[in-house]
């Protein structure tokens, strides 16, 4: 391909994937590359243009011989033993138990042996849950491989010292939101401006991913962009991820509306010795509600009337502390309140709705699960909202409140990390009853199960009943207990065992 070529294929297909590499002598190659990316295409053409009016021969560039790769600070794995336990995760495919031992091998000043860095690398592009942790063992050495390959530039936009600038002008979606939730950490403004500035031109996927981190040091100085998005973006969702950051804001234009809304329906009334609360959801939807990403009309399948659907999305959006507030309650108390309503549906779950809007509610949460009324299907979630420990002792009171397989997978599904030692006794005492329900859900998360069992419990073999159906599942989880047992003990992190792991039949 000619240079020419090049250069009209980047404008046809976008100047984003490259420009063809171009040698010019002297000072010409530096003021290339010091030319803003979106103007270096046509500071390119007009350089062709005028060597061919010259009888000028540009030649495409030869690729420099990169650079050696910086000295290695972490020590590459040489052991076989555990060389072979992490070929073997590499080799299958196993991206969950390659992440933890990223971790642990950082954790402990190591990296992964060199000839098994390229699969590592391609296993991370394959799967973005696995950069991060890959990114951590990579090792000075396994940067600079992938360096060498653009398929691979997630680990090169990283590391122990990431081009910050780089990564926000070349990494995808969730590289630049992150980039975005650390500078909101130490120079919130700037975050915002950066994100002001780029966000017209993302894509719908992209700007949902991107707009949530203005829920880190959210102020009323975010309030403009925030208001405009909510009022001129096509997206829906990122319209109501607009709303929902608003609604963490009591002062804001929106917060204010709603909580205005909602006064309208709930009241106070005395009534012989006592004050009773009275909720009626609004008579009617207004036309300027829409503004504010209320919809008219409930979802299809929502068993849920008009009226209560509205109460629903104005509960959703409002201030949790405005009950307390209005109500002269602690959250208990509210949803003491809420429960006796014949609206209790619609409450509980705006309720449920506002503290995904507004995190950071705790006493909210644990009542919102002891009152609730609802399915320990719909309490899984919530709970894990809660701080680690507290999410840990609310999902041992949910196990230990019913005997469903299929709530049980759930539990095990998205309680994405190492259990407690309690939580893990609590689901040993379960699995005999888990597996005798033949539960096709169960029978697919129970390899994953094995991902969570705390190392204290790793030490003792675990045996199960013989169930034909679960042969293969429980084969599964069984191997990978194995090799993350062997990869405590090859790196020395055994601690004492002291949750028992043996499993009888049931």
């Amino acid at each position: 391909m000619t240079i020419w070529n090049g250069l009209t294929s980047a404008a046809l297909l976008g100047s984003g994937r490259g420009l063809p590499p171009i040698h010019l002598p002297g000072r010409l190659n530096a003021l290339l590359a010091e030319t803003e990316a979106e103007n270096r295409l046509l500071q390119a053409a007009g350089i062709l243009a005028v060597a061919d009016l010259a009888a000028w021969t540009v030649s495409p560039a030869t690729d420099p011989t990169p650079a050696p790769a910086l000295p290695e600070t972490a020590a590459p794995v040489t052991e076989p033993k555990l060389t072979s336990v992490l070929a073997q995760m590499i080799e299958n495919n196993q991206t969950l138990l390659l992440a933890e031992s990223c971790r642990l091998l950082a954790a402990t000043g190591r990296c992964l042996p060199p000839r098994w860095l390229p699969p590592a690398l391609e296993l991370g592009r394959k799967s973005v849950a696995l950069r991060e942790p890959l990114r951590q063992a990579l090792g000075q050495r396994g940067v600079w491989l992938a360096a060498q390959n653009p398929d691979w530039k997630f680990a090169t936009l990283a590391g122990t010292n990431p081009d910050e600038q780089r990564l926000w002008d070349e990494g995808d979606a969730e590289q630049r939101a992150a980039f975005l939730r650390r500078l909101r950490a130490t120079d919130p403004v700037e975050a915002r401006q950066r994100l002001e500035l780029a966000f017209p031109g993302e894509i719908a996927r992209a700007r949902a991913i991107l707009l949530p981190t203005l829920g880190e040091h959210l102020t009323l100085e975010d309030e403009p962009f925030l208001a405009a998005v909510l009022a001129n973006d096509r997206s829906k969702e990122v319209r109501q991820c607009a709303a929902a950051l608003l609604s963490r804001l009591p002062a804001s234009a929106l917060a204010q509306r709603m909580m205005a809304r909602l006064d309208s329906c709930v009241r106070r009334e005395r009534k012989l010795l006592r004050t009773v609360t009275l909720i009626e959801p609004p008579a009617a939807f207004a036309p300027d509600w829409k503004d504010d990403a209320l919809e008219e009309q409930p979802p299809a399948g929502l068993k849920l009337g008009e009226r209560a659907w509205w109460l629903r999305q104005i509960v959703s959006y409002t201030p949790l502390r405005w009950w307390e507030d209005k109500l002269a309650l602690d959250p208990s108390g509210v949803l003491a309140v809420a429960g006796k309503s014949e609206w209790k549906a619609a409450l509980l779950a705006g309720f449920r709705t506002a503290l995904n809007h507004q995190p950071g509610h705790p006493a909210w949460t644990l009542a919102v699960l002891e009152h609730g009324g609802f399915s320990h299907q719909d309490a899984a979630p919530l709970a894990l909202t809660l701080p680690p420990a507290e999410a840990d002792a609310a999902l041992q009171r949910i196990l230990a409140a019913t005997d469903n397989a299929g709530l049980a997978a759930q539990v095990i599904e998205s309680a994405d990390f190492i259990w407690s030692a309690a939580l893990w006794r609590m689901a040993l005492q379960k699995l005999p009853g888990w597996l005798a329900q033949s539960d096709w859900r169960f029978q697919q998360s129970l390899p994953l199960l094995a991902h969570r069992v705390p190392p204290t419990a790793l030490a003792v073999d675990l045996s199960g009943p013989e169930l034909l159906c679960f042969a293969d599942a429980f084969t599964a989880f069984s191997a990978i207990l194995k090799q993350r047992r062997s990869l405590y003990r090859c790196l020395d992190l055994f601690p004492a065992a002291s949750v028992p792991s043996a499993l009888t039949p049931g």
